[in-house]
Order: structure tokens, then sequence, then C-alpha cells
């Protein structure tokens, strides 16, 4: 299992909706999801766990890395 983040632009709706597509399609096969970071308002922040191979599916546009990722 590996950790990676995910951003999207609340200001970019094709963001938001790439994400939340990805995460509806993805769910079931990651060991750990929370939103978090952000405010809200600006962006919004996911935290995942889950196989590489999974992973390495997340679109371009919202694949992000944090502190989180290698922790």
């Amino acid at each position: 299992m590996i950790r990676q983040t995910m951003i999207a632009s609340v200001d970019k709706p094709a963001e938001v909706e790439a994400a939340e597509a990805w995460l509806d399609s993805n769910r079931h096969a990651l060991v750990y999801v929370a939103e978090e970071g952000g405010c809200g308002c600006c962006v919004r922040t996911w935290l995942l766990e889950g196989p590489a191979d999974v992973l390495a599916t997340i679109p371009y546009e919202v694949s992000a890395s944090s502190d989180w990722d290698t922790a």
C-alpha cells in the first residue's frame, strides 16, 4: 500500500468532478480516504492510501503530493 494526495481547485469545476468521479470508481479499492486540509472554499484535499496500481490512475490534474505521502 502507498499513500497519495489528491487536490482539486474549487474554482475549476472539472477538477472537482474528476476527483469525485475517480473516488466514486475507486473507493472500494482504497484502505483509507480522508478529505482534509484546504479551506473547502478554494481547494479540496483528499489523503488516500491503497494499492499503487489504483493510485496510479488518479487524474493528472488532481494528483498532488504532501507530507502525507512520505509519512
